[in-house]
């Protein structure tokens, strides 16, 4: 018996869906040190209001990136890894060919909203009226978007291991720049990592077009790329208000907070915020593999696959986010300390409150890509959105910076409550009618 496990466990070792979790799990947890190594740099390199400045516009540039981007990270993983599955790589290469366009049509259009709108954006991008901030704000935002093209690209192809390569090396070289940039500030900061960012962008966009991309010599028409362009429009403009939503989760808190109490209380909310990205980082990571695999498994007709893998991996978010939960509220001090300074201790409190939220938000980020892939009806967009108006009805019945914390956690378990039951719903429908248009 004990002979028939072991085999068992190395014949699923041996698997392509448990190569894809090592390299993914291998370079997340590098970005997640890179993510701690950032936070402490910066943490002893600015004063606590700079920093509470350096996290909004931080929040911000995120909220923009992925408005620029336009659901294209969500719709290129999915359709690629079903035109890859059914071994249609002109219409594959097509597909990318309409999401680039797409795109740039999308970056442009911000850019001209962030250009004729900048004295109303202003307080909401950075907090004050910084032009050149302002303005780097943006371009950064462009370097996001360009890189996060070139990783959900890896992701359909499901290249998993120069996804992670891609994604280590920018995110390294963050905290390294934070060491050397001199006289750093906050404008700074940003300057270096839009350059950084767009240069490793390029070299990898161009290193995959050396190496051949999608292995398809057959010329695409323009006719295949107007028809792609429809098909993202379609699938990926409901889930742009999604990627805002879920991004605005976490940068309008900080916009509030700049606006009704000081940087101070940003930086304290940020300690909360980071704590929480922290004890999710493991739960985010696989959602990165499930919205191709679920895809490819649709595309092959073999669903009931996917269902038990993610009822499979639900039992195990449920039980390990109640560890972490336990361990990180023991050990809030101490880990203060660790990622930051102890002028930031004042925060204990308020980031214990908001560690309630990371099992809801671990249920989230499991059913949130199985549902995409399955659904081109964008369920996940009309939950966050409803969640979204939930957390700003209850940060503006708020008085404390205690009741935010808890608001925030309340509308967490909004959210996650309603993730699992979407995917409840979605799951018996996709076993009758499964939809992959």
């Amino acid at each position: 018996m004990v002979a028939d496990i072991i085999k068992t466990v190395k014949q699923r070792l041996r698997s392509k869906m448990a190569g894809d979790v090592i390299w993914t799990f291998a370079g997340q947890v590098l970005v997640l040190l890179a993510a701690f190594a950032l936070n402490k740099v910066l943490s002893v390199r600015l004063d606590v209001d700079t920093f509470g400045e350096y996290n909004l516009v931080k929040r911000s540039v995120t909220v923009i990136s992925f408005v620029m981007l336009a659901g294209t990270g969500i719709a290129m993983p999915r359709y690629l890894a079903i035109y890859i599955g059914k071994n249609n790589l002109p219409q594959a290469k097509a597909f990318v060919r309409a999401s680039i366009l797409f795109v740039i049509t999308a970056t442009v259009a911000v850019s001209l909203i962030a250009t004729i709108f900048k004295s109303k954006l202003y307080p909401l991008v950075t907090g004050n009226d910084n032009t050149l901030l302002y303005i780097t704000a943006f371009a950064y935002a462009a370097m996001l978007t360009a890189s996060t093209i070139v990783y959900v690209y890896f992701r359909g192809k499901n290249d998993f291991k120069r996804f992670s390569i891609s994604n280590v090396l920018i995110q390294l070289l963050l905290p390294i720049s934070a060491l050397i940039i001199p006289g750093i500030n906050t404008l700074s900061i940003f300057v270096w990592w839009t350059i950084i960012t767009g240069i490793l962008t390029l070299i990898f966009a161009l290193g995959e077009t050396m190496r051949g991309g999608l292995k398809c010599n057959e010329p695409v028409s323009e006719a295949a790329i107007k028809a792609e362009y429809k098909t993202v429009a379609k699938y990926a403009l409901p889930r742009l208000w999604g990627d805002f939503f879920l991004f605005a989760f976490q940068a309008f808190p900080l916009i509030y907070i700049s606006q009704h109490f000081d940087y101070k209380s940003v930086s304290y909310y940020s300690v909360g915020i980071t704590i929480i990205t922290l004890g999710t980082a493991f739960y985010s990571f696989l959602g990165y593999i499930l919205l191709p695999y679920v895809s490819e498994c649709l595309a092959k007709g073999r669903i009931d696959d996917a269902v038990r893998k993610v009822n499979y991996f639900t039992v195990i978010y449920i039980l390990s986010a109640l560890a972490v939960m336990a361990t990180f509220y023991f050990l809030t001090g101490f880990m203060i300390k660790l990622l930051f300074t102890d002028e930031y201790l004042a925060a204990e409190h308020l980031t214990q409150i908001m560690i309630l939220a990371i099992l809801p938000q671990a249920l989230y980020l499991l059913y949130r890509n199985p549902v995409d892939a399955i659904s081109v009806f964008p369920f996940n967009t009309i939950l966050l959105g409803v969640a979204f108006a939930a957390l700003v009805a209850v940060f503006y019945c708020a008085t404390t910076m205690e009741g935010l914390a808890w608001g925030y956690v309340a509308v967490s378990w909004l959210q996650g409550v309603g993730a699992f039951g979407v995917w409840n719903v979605i799951k018996r429908k996709a076993k009758i009618t499964p939809s992959i248009s």
